[in-house]
């Protein structure tokens, strides 16, 4: 299975063989084993003003196995160059547990009903199969839109898509056969000039955005367009004036609520964090484990859910990787925390429900717990409505920093732009807008969510773990009012 066999392994049968080879390998002391097959693919195509265009395809193949012996767990991977490293990576796996056997309080998973079956994203037209020159093509106009205004200093402009087979088999019975495609777009702006320098970008602040789907959801963005905006606007905000500084009611546009729910609400909602798992390198949370099922974390109008199976969005999947089926949980239901981002180890620690959300960053790393698409549920009403309702304040949106204590607690972020709206209507954009806050307080604050119409979902790569693995995933908000918010932070 050299470098040229790619895409050897999308064949759900070849893939079982190379599954039931591992788990036959595995001990019969052992007393839990899974293994997990992974193929994946990934390009990225980025050019920069003044510069040449640069892309790079990266491919690996290999498979990881976990083994628990005497309630402590083994893990073993190796890139697969043959059909026989499947059994070498399990033999390695078994050999670790029993070497850790006895060292540590014993992990006991509960049992539950394998799951088998199969999914793949929706995808129209093959990201990988676009000529290497089209992709450059569309690069050079984004390049040539945003860089227009004399006072344009910089721009990069990048497009990106990745492909993954994941097969997943364990010993109690699953077997499972996941193909993922992704792929986005990106541009950023930065302007230099009035003796300031400022940025803009789209479709998001981080890397641009990236959705479930093939080609065609390039089209959806209007890049061409979007490029131009964002290069003028990135050049308007050099001259633009600053909110004073005080407290204000502000209604924040839903890129950068979907970072906000990020930092304050998914990271704060993983299980293994809130038991502690996470303290020596990310932090830990705010939320104590008796927490859950009566902290008020915020107020009626903020409901939080957990919904992987949702299609077309960067991260979604039908079993995580541990093999627990995904469905949509209530996180934080009208303001109280209800369910939690949760494993089967920590689930099974600390006896709260497990809500599948093990994730790892291909087949050389253990999963852990990661936040899955973790949305802000929409209310009523357009975002003037929201505007009128608001009356006075501001509107903010795009994010260009963040900060943020280890356990998700106390934080300050600062917006891209920002508009003064007096009356509920847009006025003067603002540059350099920030807020700060503490989390249940902030949330508390929020007195009403923008209807299904204003939704917008952002996909995210975010980081995690010893050694660090990326996982990748998706926030959606609609705007939303917060009263009375902290502005002009340092």
């Amino acid at each position: 299975m050299s470098a040229h066999s790619w895409g050897s392994l999308a064949s759900s049968a070849t893939a079982r063989d190379i599954l039931d080879s591992a788990l036959a390998a595995v001990s019969d002391r052992s007393e839990f084993a899974d293994v997990r097959l992974i193929e994946a693919e990934e390009m990225r195509s980025y050019i920069s003003l003044g510069g040449d265009p640069d892309e790079r395809i990266e491919q690996n193949i290999g498979i990881g196995v976990r083994v628990l012996v005497d309630g402590q767990w083994g893990f073993a991977a190796r890139p697969l160059a043959s059909a026989a490293d499947a059994a070498v990576a399990a033999r390695d796996a078994h050999a670790s547990a029993v070497a850790l056997a006895g060292s540590g309080k014993p992990v006991s998973l509960p049992p539950r009903e394998p799951s088998s079956g199969s999914y793949a994203t929706s995808v129209g037209e093959d990201p990988f199969a676009v000529p290497t020159a089209r992709r450059y093509e569309l690069l050079a106009d984004w390049l040539a839109a945003a860089s227009a205004p004399a006072e344009v200093a910089a721009v990069q402009a990048g497009i990106n898509a990745k492909r993954q087979h994941r097969h997943y088999a364990d010993t109690e019975g699953s077997r499972q056969h996941q193909h993922f495609v992704e792929t986005g777009a990106m541009v950023l702006v930065t302007a230099r000039g009035h003796g300031d320098v400022q940025r803009r970008s789209y479709p998001n602040s981080f890397h641009g955005n990236t959705a479930a789907a093939g080609w065609e959801y390039l089209s959806s963005l209007s890049m061409t367009e979007q490029a131009a905006r964002v290069g003028e606007e990135a050049v308007m905000l050099l001259t633009a004036p600053v909110a004073a500084p005080g407290r204000a009611d502000v209604v924040i546009g839903p890129q950068q609520v979907s970072l906000q729910i990020h930092e304050s609400s998914g990271h704060a909602l993983e299980l293994d964090r809130i038991l502690g798992d996470e303290a020596n390198y990310a932090g830990t949370s705010f939320i104590r484990p008796e927490d859950i099922g009566s902290l008020r974390y915020g107020s009626e109008a903020v409901t939080i859910t957990s919904d992987p199976t949702v299609p077309g969005t960067r991260g979604s999947f039908a079993f995580d990787d541990e093999g627990t089926p995904a469905r949509a949980f209530n996180l934080i239901d009208r303001g109280i925390v209800r369910n939690t981002l949760s494993n089967r180890d920590s689930a099974a620690r600390s006896g709260q429900t497990l809500t599948g959300a093990a994730r790892s960053d291909g087949w050389g790393y253990l999963p852990v717990c990661f936040a899955t698409h973790v949305f802000l549920q929409p209310g009523e009403g357009s975002l003037d409505e929201l505007l009128q309702r608001m009356g006075d304040g501001y509107y903010i949106d795009d994010n260009r920093s963040w900060s943020i204590d280890n356990q998700r607690l106390n934080f300050q972020f600062g917006t891209e732009v920002a508009y003064e709206v007096k009356g509920g209507r847009r006025g003067r954009l603002l540059k350099n807008f920030s807020y700060g806050g503490i989390t249940p307080q902030f949330w508390g604050s929020v007195e009403a969510v923008a209807g299904p119409s204003e939704f917008r979902s952002y996909g995210y790569p975010c980081g995690k773990g010893e050694p660090k693995q990326w996982g990748f995933l998706s926030h959606g908000a609609s705007p939303m009012l917060v009263r009375d918010l902290r502005i002009g932070v340092a």
